[in-house]
């Protein structure tokens, strides 16, 4: 039941921080993990027979937000994405563990369960980085097209500010 507390306090403490104070990538991530979680608990077996096979609609539903995380950090200038998108991928991977039959059921659960803590405290970290960008450097590109043609041909992002934001001199 503690556990239960914490779980939520966490959640809804990052999802409201990453909703009000994230830039674009810090939302969107938000919302992929509020719909990963609230189609979970919609779509989670009875209590007697969890995590005693592979629970195929958890696995979609995971597998779907695997996806979105990757795609997330494919467009996004940030680097948590691809790390959140890694965890999310272990966990949709993790449900296959229901495939062996000597699985022991808490193991998967806690497996498929442990994941979501770091990943709504890589959320809350995202979202001071975030903040901490805005204030050091007044802005944070979000989509890789925001930033500048020298930056994205390896420049540092500081000689681009030098040479006018565009790459020329």
């Amino acid at each position: 039941m503690v556990r239960l507390l914490i779980f939520n306090a966490l959640y809804a403490f990052s999802s409201l921080f990453a909703l009000i104070r994230g830039g674009a990538p810090e939302r969107i991530g938000a919302i992929i993990l509020i719909a990963d979680f609230q189609l979970s608990a919609w779509v989670v077996a009875p209590m007697h027979s969890r995590f005693s096979g592979v629970e195929w609609p958890m696995f979609a539903v995971d597998s779907a937000a695997f996806a979105a995380l990757y795609i997330l950090s494919l467009i996004s200038t940030r680097y948590w994405p691809a790390w959140m998108a890694a965890m999310q991928g272990c966990v949709a991977l993790s449900h296959l563990s229901g495939l062996r039959l000597d699985i022991i059921p808490w193991a998967y659960g806690t497996v498929v369960a442990g994941w979501a803590y770091a990943m709504l405290v890589v959320l809350i970290i995202a979202t001071c980085r975030h903040r901490q960008r805005l204030r050091r450097y007044g802005a944070d590109p979000a989509w890789y097209w925001q930033l500048p043609p020298a930056y994205r041909c390896g420049a540092p992002y500081d000689a681009t500010r030098e040479m006018g934001g565009d790459g020329t001199a």
